[in-house]
């Protein structure tokens, strides 16, 4: 946009922000922004007018396109939210400045509709406890009508090729990779590409079958809790995408996968996975196999948007970081499905004393935003003990006795399992080296439904040596484990050979910390796929 362009459009935001400019004379007008357009909410309606951009998927750069994507707006939305949508606006400029459908020069178009009861949204109502399973269930059906109501044509159905759902991905990653160190880690980035191309090799069946059964539709494309709005008598679901037909044209699978996902983000789990369950007839059996994937591609196109907003031409700094926040927290929850798909899960790092469990945590719960429970925490907290503060006495005395080490291994797994509430993932930080405490764990997982992915850290000794002399020289760590101990303690660990091979991978430490992430993420990626 030249600097003469860009002067004529802080022109118009300003007369559209004004409510002298309306003529039905509202007493306010609130203005704010997407990555691809301006909405000002002029009660009791709201005008949105599309930004001149070019993001690739998304070409608004001439007033025809805007245009012509206005009135494509009107008419798909009206499919899912009868009577909200009113009409396109044109702004003209004339010598008394800019109007709505007066004299001059058309130079931009709004689409008007009616503004929604904001306490009805479903993100406000799940926020005040006021949504119940009843509405779920309304909105369930409503999307299985809309879905079982169409039959779609060739068109529609060649987009569940496999190829073109992956040509969808390819340039979503395309579009991140700018923002990799920004919005998403190297080691996200890595692996949730890793995640599609493996997922493509070895699945691709899984895409062919779902177009042969009929499950690509002519979708909403962008069903996420903000674009519901529940009322008494109906439920709208507004704002559909109109500017690339391949985003809509998709598996009800990735539609229904992007409402789950964004209950997931907002800590519903349980609703999320409800939501599924009541959408099951129309999702068909063969979902399952692909559900996660999309909730992943789906968490990892609001990351996108939010990144794209955090770098808008125009967006306040405020808004700029909240949404770049926001970005990560997407990219956390889209690595998390490709690790570890939907259901709630406990990560379990353990290993030999000095073998890098602790910090091998840490980097996992900084890349899933997820806790971490560590036994040399909670040890030291049941026994009453400051973090640094030394009460070993002996190999197995003093807090360490057995006693105490059950207590502890009974605490950090009930609260892992609480945490699960939560978090749906957590990390338990312990060297887990008698098979009781890994069986214990085991059997609270075949009771309450979660799954468990054991971690084992290993080292050189030369490695683990240096590392418990340095920390016992610095004193400051939480652990009281020294390398006098290290001798006895190895030749007391018991192997998880009892563990199933796709439920055990091993971290050696002794490289380069980013390289051990990328191997380990692969590894459990890889395992995932091939053991769904």
């Amino acid at each position: 946009m030249s600097k003469a362009e860009s002067r004529d459009r802080q022109r118009l935001i300003r007369f559209l922000s004004s409510a002298n400019s309306y003529p039905h004379n509202p007493w306010e007008v609130t203005h704010f922004q997407t990555h691809a357009s301006d909405v000002f909410v002029a009660p009791p309606f709201v005008y949105k007018v599309k930004k001149p951009v070019n993001f690739g998927f998304l070409d608004f750069t001439t007033l025809n396109k805007r245009k012509y994507f206005c009135e494509r707006e009107i008419v798909l939305n009206r499919r899912l939210c009868s009577g909200t949508y009113l009409g396109v606006e044109e702004i003209r400029a004339g010598s008394d400045g800019f109007s709505f459908g007066g004299g001059g020069e058309t130079v931009e178009y709004a689409v008007k509709m009616k503004k929604f009861p904001g306490e009805r949204f479903l993100k406000n109502l799940l926020r005040e406890g006021k949504c119940t399973g009843e509405d779920f269930k309304r909105l369930a059906q409503k999307l299985t009508d809309f879905y079982g109501g169409q039959s779609p044509g060739e068109e529609v159905a060649a987009n569940g090729e496999p190829g073109n759902v992956k040509s969808i991905i390819d340039d979503n990653e395309r579009t991140v990779r700018n923002f990799i160190g920004k919005t998403i880690s190297p080691a996200a980035w890595e692996a949730i590409h890793f995640f599609n191309e493996t997922f493509f090799a070895e699945k691709a069946v899984l895409f062919t079958a779902r177009k042969d059964e009929g499950f690509i539709k002519d979708c909403h494309g962008d069903l996420h809790m903000e674009h519901i709005n529940v009322g008494p008598d109906d439920i709208c679901i507004y704002d559909c995408i109109e500017f690339n037909d391949r985003f809509r044209y998709i598996d009800v699978a990735s539609d229904v996968g992007f409402l789950a996902m964004d209950l997931d983000f907002n800590c519903y789990f349980g609703l999320a996975r409800e939501f599924v369950d009541d959408m099951a007839g129309a999702l068909g059996e063969s979902a399952s196999g692909v559900l996660d994937f999309y909730k992943c591609y789906r968490a990892y196109v609001r990351g996108k948007v939010g990144s794209l907003t955090s770098v808008g031409e125009g967006v306040p700094e405020d808004e700029r970081r909240e949404a770049a926040e926001a970005a990560r927290k997407y990219f956390s929850l889209a690595l998390r499905y490709a690790l570890l798909g939907s259901s709630p899960a406990v990560i379990v790092t353990f290993g030999i004393i000095g073998s890098g469990k602790s910090t091998v945590a840490e980097m996992l719960a900084k890349e899933l935003s997820c806790p971490v429970v560590s036994s040399d925490r909670v040890r030291k907290e049941i026994t009453g003990t400051g973090e640094t503060e030394r009460k070993r006495e002996g190999y197995e005395g003093g807090i360490y006795s057995g006693e105490t080490t059950a207590k502890t291994y009974s605490e950090i797994i009930s609260r892992g399992v609480k945490a699960l509430e939560k978090h749906n993932t957590v990390i338990l930080d312990a060297s887990f080296s008698k098979r009781r405490w890994r069986d214990m764990l085991a059997e609270k997982s075949a009771r309450s439904g979660f799954s468990v992915v054991f971690i084992q850290t290993t080292a050189l000794e030369d490695v683990i040596r240096e590392r418990l002399t340095r920390r016992e020289k610095e004193g400051t760590s939480v652990s009281d484990a020294g390398p006098g101990m290290l001798e006895k303690f190895t030749a007391d660990f018991e192997e998880p050979d009892e563990l199933r091979p796709q439920a055990l991978f091993v971290a050696d430490t002794d490289g380069v910390t980013e390289e051990i992430l990328a191997r380990l993420l692969k590894d459990v990626i890889t395992a995932g796929i091939s053991f769904p």
